[in-house]
């Protein structure tokens, strides 16, 4: 009986060659999507939780109130992982990591290493990293030892098995005592090295500047709110004293604690680890539920319009002695069949598409195979039974002599369902159109707004974390600027992508004394011309004039609307070792993203060994800033960028949400038009009588394709106006993340329906225009 439905199966999927393709290909598309979005999603909502203590890891920050406005910063005082770990039971271990910044030595050369990390031994057990060699309880207990990530072995050794071999960071040498698994890409704190502890002794909670990262292990479940409490008496007890010794009247410290499995989606603080945005991942589940409805409906829709051709089928099996029950049975046999193909083809596409979206996302998405079998099993046979039901349980319930005598009639069958689909189809394909307008606008929007600086041709390269090779930065740049290809050359702190130095600043505001918080920049005279920042009044800070050196102060726009001062020049301010007046008020620039507002900026002479060096220069003459680079600094490694370049990396994370969502965008309108395809045909083979009559009679071309379009057209404008309302809103919603936005304009939504209409026309007009080209005698000629 099973090979006999067998047969019967594929002699159809033959005979309808066009309509299994369709339905096939449309299915595999739209499933091979969607579980491409539930890998992503699951790979964002599941950061740090492939530690089994997860539930148990809590990261304790410090939170510094001012006078004026709060801070948060990411890491907490030195003295705190130890008196949480010794005074509170509850507590099984408390551990730290504080990141370095490496140079590893390769023969006579220091290459700049990324995420490296100073660390209590405690920290494997508190964090499951996969030893594949060492012993993870005595790894970092002897001084001078390293963890290493099985990448940077491969990188300095060629091999994992490294055990106790020497390496030289930071000029000094360490012994390798474990070689640890690559972290997963959803880990909030990556890890290339980890080094034996290295923290200062000190008996002070504020000397350090909350230098250290610290997680807490608890023996049980924590108690947040209780813990919360204890880290209130722990501020009270120890840092409070400190803050008044110092002089910090209105200042206060508190230790906001957050379990593991929330970090990387809290709210980003000072010097923290990159964070994640949670609504991508949600529209990520709301794309992968979309895309699976189209492709769902779809098939559903042909099948069902193909299944009601039938009905003479099943009255002659049933007159000629067929069951009902062995209808329903060969009906469904022939939805698994369809759909059990469709979900091989579909994880086939799958395994070709995680390699490239891991790349472009940098990500390490995987198929574990037990949990995609168990989905697969279940998808397959929530499919078969959706697109059985209806030729399996109706179509085999009808009277076979009302079948045969044509009482019923196949056309007007579903029909609201199939008009139905199609509305919900193109009310996605048009939202999706307009989303992918509004993104590209504001992209480009981004990329030409006048940041108030130029970034073009502008090299910037970090100075070694060495103060005798720092000392040396002057003699490097009078070596730049007598080159007549470099232009101007300025020493400083640089404009980084990373946190910029914070700190109070006493200020007087008609004639109060006031402290504020701020940005801090060093900087030199050349900064302002090199940038081209403008200057709204006064002068620039100038190396020629001595009083500049300790007490010039250069303050933007933002700062002085924080002040309170209609005029900034000569006002008295103190802060960072510097005390003086105003020498100039400079033009509001963007030195942090277009997401956030401008903060309130200072900037100061540089009066200490500087950290950065930025040059003009075109890209063409880099190997001469390197020669001249490696004449002072021969053993560190020419590691730059230029301005451009780092500032676009702000806006990496939406440009690659932007191109994730204009291919399923793209997806989207695709499956859209095989569900389109696929009913415009099918609805054409059933008038192709009506068309015949409509030809003999005098009807057009043009006649014929308008009257099998009309009635589509109507739908997608349907769709059209119930979509751009709901698109406005949805987008309105995305752009509130930016602090400078593109106007969200009418002719965007405009656009997107025109669009559809378009698309809408090309798809149906292939098989209305043959059927109007067919010659009526063909389909007449039977009558």
């Amino acid at each position: 009986m099973l090979n006999n439905y067998l047969k019967i199966a594929l002699r159809n999927l033959w005979r309808n060659r066009l309509y299994s393709v369709l339905n096939i290909g449309g299915l595999a598309i739209g499933l091979a999507a969607c579980l491409l979005m539930v890998l992503y999603v699951d790979h964002e909502f599941s950061f740090d939780r492939h530690h089994p203590n997860a539930d148990r890891i809590v990261r304790v920050t410090t939170d510094l109130k001012t006078p004026e406005s709060p801070l948060s910063i990411a890491s907490s005082p030195m003295l705190l992982a130890p008196v949480l770990k010794h005074d509170y039971p509850e507590v099984e271990t408390a551990v730290r990591f504080r990141l370095t910044g490496a140079f590893v030595r390769v023969k006579d050369k220091l290459v700049s290493e990324l995420d490296v990390y100073y660390a209590d031994n405690d920290v494997f057990s508190v964090f499951a990293y996969d030893f594949l060699v060492g012993n993870p309880k005595r790894a970092l207990l002897n001084p001078n030892s390293a963890v290493v990530t099985e990448k940077f072995a491969n990188k300095y050794f060629g091999r994992t098995n490294i055990l106790g071999k020497p390496i030289e960071i930071n000029k000094q040498t360490y012994q390798i005592t474990g070689v640890i698994a690559n972290l997963p890409s959803n880990s909030d704190l990556p890890i290339n090295a980890l080094l034996s502890n290295k923290f200062p002794i000190t008996t002070a909670w504020l000397e350090e500047d909350f230098p250290a990262y610290t997680f807490v292990l608890f023996k049980h479940q924590p108690n947040l709110p209780d813990f919360r409490k204890k880290l209130d008496q722990i501020a009270t007890k120890y840092v409070t004293p400190e803050l008044l010794k110092q002089g910090g009247k209105g200042y206060s410290v508190s230790f906001p604690a957050e379990l593991l499995n929330d970090v990387h989606y809290s709210q980003g603080k000072i010097a923290d680890t990159p964070k994640g945005n949670k609504q991508y991942g949600y529209l990520f589940a709301f794309l992968a539920v979309f895309v699976l409805s189209i492709a769902l409906l779809n098939y559903i829709n042909l099948i069902t319009a193909k299944a009601t051709e039938r009905a003479k089928e099943v009255g002659i099996r049933k007159a000629t002695g067929a069951q009902r029950s062995q209808l329903i049975r060969q009906f469904l046999f022939e939805s698994f069949l369809l759909s059990g193909l469709a979900l091989m083809l579909a994880i086939f596409l799958l395994q070709i598409a995680i390699p490239f979206f891991n790349e472009l996302l940098t990500i390490q998405l995987r198929i574990t195979w037990p949990d995609m079998l168990l989905l697969s099993s279940v998808t397959w046979v929530v499919i078969t039974l959706l697109g059985g039901f209806y030729p399996a349980f109706v179509l085999s319930g009808y009277q076979p002599v009302s079948v045969l005598k044509g009482r019923l009639s196949s056309y007007g069958q579903g029909l609201w369902l199939r008009k139905t689909v199609i509305v919900f189809q193109f009310m996605l394909a048009v939202g999706m159109i307009a989303g992918v307008l509004v993104i590209h606008r504001q992209m480009d929007y981004l990329q030409h707004y006048d940041v108030g600086f130029t970034k073009e041709q502008i090299l910037s390269v970090y100075l070694p974390d060495d103060s005798i090779a720092r000392a040396t930065a002057p003699a490097l740049a009078n070596t730049l600027k007598q080159r007549s290809e470099i232009g101007d050359v300025t020493l400083g702190s640089g404009l980084t992508n990373g946190p910029m130095a914070m700190a109070s600043t006493n200020i007087l505001t008609n004639g109060k004394k006031r402290e504020v918080m701020s940005n801090y920049l060093f900087v030199d005279d050349k900064f302002l011309p090199l940038l081209r920042i403008k200057l709204a009044e006064g002068r620039n800070l100038s190396g020629q004039i001595k009083a500049d050196e300790k007490g010039g102060f250069l303050v933007n726009e933002a700062f002085l609307r924080l002040a309170g001062w209609k005029k900034g020049l000569n006002q008295t301010m103190e802060g960072f070792g510097h005390k003086g007046n105003v020498t100039g008020v400079v033009k509001n620039f963007n030195y942090h993203s277009l997401h956030n507002p401008v903060e309130p900026l200072v900037m100061v002479y540089n009066t200490v060994p500087a950290t950065n060096i930025m040059l003009k220069v075109k890209p063409v003459d880099i190997p001469l800033v390197k020669t001249i680079w490696q004449s002072h600094y021969p053993a560190y490694p020419f590691d730059y960028e230029f301005l451009d370049v780092s500032y676009a990396t702000k806006y990496r994370k939406d440009q690659l949400m932007a191109t994730v969502f204009n291919g399923f965008a793209g997806l989207t309108i695709l499956v859209s038009c095989l569900g389109l395809f696929g009913l415009a045909t099918l609805t054409t083979e059933r008038r192709t009588k009506e068309i015949g009559v409509r030809k003999v009679l005098g009807a057009s071309v043009a006649n014929v394709v308008t009257l099998l379009s009309k009635d589509f057209l109507k739908l997608v404008l349907i769709a059209i106006g119930i979509a751009s309302p709901l698109a406005w809103w949805t987008m309105s919603r995305w752009l509130q993340d930016f602090a400078y936005k593109a106007d969200l304009s009418g002719w965007v939504f405009a656009l997107a329906g025109l669009l559809a209409i378009v698309i809408a026309l090309l798809t149906i007009s292939f098989q209305s225009i043959k059927a109007a080209l067919t010659n009526p005698v063909k389909s007449l000629r039977s009558e």
